[in-house]
């Protein structure tokens, strides 16, 4: 079963639940009870490991230089 976020719209809660594709819709809020959830888009990474962060030096670890879109 996938894990996804959700936030109530009652409470403003954000939580995690580990729910069948099928059963989206059953969630109900962690906090307060209320039926009335959000899934959320929550951004994750693949693969890259530590030369997707950004460096504290000149540059980043994939081009050397502050001009790229990684470097912004």
């Amino acid at each position: 079963m996938p894990l996804y976020e959700f936030t109530c719209q009652a409470c403003g809660r954000r939580f995690e639940a580990l729910v069948r594709i099928s059963r989206e819709n059953e969630v109900c809020c962690a906090a307060c009870g209320g039926r009335d959830v959000r899934k959320l888009v929550s951004a994750f990474g693949i693969g890259g490991g530590a030369s997707r962060l950004k460096s504290s030096g000149s540059g980043c670890a994939t081009c050397s230089s502050s001009s790229c879109s990684t470097c912004k």
